[in-house]
């Protein structure tokens, strides 16, 4: 069994779980930041930068940073253009 994508939570009784395996994360403009996949494996995630974005009329990359927060989270970030 593999991991599924849900929506909600089981604590507020709004839990839904979707038949996709992908969750795309898209800016105002419709391009697409961010793309998340379940990883094939069933234990691990794909994480991946799409397409160059404006964000507050700065440009940002698809270049991905990774920043650890501690042993169970991280913080993923684009970078400006300028600076990929």
């Amino acid at each position: 069994m593999g991991l599924k994508i849900a929506s909600g939570h089981r604590i507020t009784n709004d839990e839904e779980f979707h038949d996709f395996d992908t969750v795309r994360f898209v800016v105002d403009d419709g391009r697409t930041m961010f793309e998340v996949r379940a990883g094939k494996d069933g234990k691990s995630i794909e994480v991946r930068g799409v397409e160059v974005c404006f964000v507050d009329g700065t440009m940002y990359s698809e270049a991905l940073v990774v920043y650890p927060n501690c042993s169970n989270s991280i913080l993923v970030r684009v970078r400006r253009y300028d600076d990929a």
